[in-house]
């Protein structure tokens, strides 16, 4: 098998981790750190959203990859926008 062949696998395998509910908890964690830097507005109730979503993809559609990375962007936006309303 090529290795390009193999390499084109995995990628797809990569993508269809952030489909879904984890695809929406990325994007909204994504969204979480970049607000409040671009126009200066926090959302508060975005990060709890999206970490509820990642936990969908993780324990539902076992999306791991996906879940993970969602949780880690939302706990950072979580962090900007405690420091954006308390600090």
């Amino acid at each position: 098998m090529l290795p390009t062949r193999m390499a084109a696998g995995g990628t797809a395998g990569l993508i269809s981790q952030f489909t879904g509910s984890a695809g929406w908890a990325c994007l909204v964690g994504i969204v979480c750190i970049v607000v409040p830097f671009v126009f200066n507005r926090v959302f508060f109730f975005l990060p709890i959203i999206g970490l509820i979503l990642a936990a969908q993809a993780i324990f539902r559609s076992k999306q791991m990859i996906g879940g993970i990375v969602g949780v880690v962007l939302n706990v950072i936006g979580g962090i900007i926008t405690l420091i954006g309303l308390f600090g």
